[in-house]
């Protein structure tokens, strides 16, 4: 087998998300598989003109991912992406195999980053209070049990 075969045959980066569904990113196009759905999408990177990333319509966290093709063509590759993580890391060798690929909006891994920092800040946001108001209401008892014992 050839280093060529070779590469062609592994992925480059895959991102999973959903049931099953991934997108792998190859040395010379980006397939888009969703098993359940018995749904394979093969695009060669020299037919792409331009990726979309834009928030879900029920669920803005789960990201739907359209292509615009050479051919003037837009089609939705993923629905309900939630893995935006790995995605963000995928772009830069996206970027690189194929650089006159268009990204809307223009700094998307960045629009990624300050997304996963913001879910993140927001988690330990959440938590942080649920466990201040544990410690809080701890305390409250502590304070009407002290008091219930030393009143007469």
């Amino acid at each position: 087998m050839s280093e060529n075969e070779a590469a062609s045959k592994y992925p480059l980066s895959v991102v999973r998300f959903g049931m099953g569904k991934e997108i792998q990113l190859y040395q010379d196009e980006l397939v888009v598989t969703a098993p359940e759905e018995d749904k394979e999408v093969r695009l060669p990177l020299e037919e792409l003109k331009g990726l979309t990333l834009v928030p879900g319509d029920p669920t803005p966290s789960k990201l739907v991912l359209m292509a615009d093709l050479t051919d003037g063509e837009t089609i939705i590759l993923a629905e309900g992406m939630s893995n935006a993580k790995d995605f963000r890391a995928m772009l830069p060798q996206l970027q690189e195999l194929h650089p006159e690929l268009e990204l809307d909006p223009p700094d998307m891994a960045e629009q990624l980053r300050q997304a996963l920092n913001s879910r993140r800040a927001w988690s330990l946001t959440c938590y942080s209070s649920i466990i201040l108001l544990c410690i809080f209401l701890y305390l409250l008892y502590l304070a009407v049990a002290f008091l219930g014992a030393h009143h007469p």
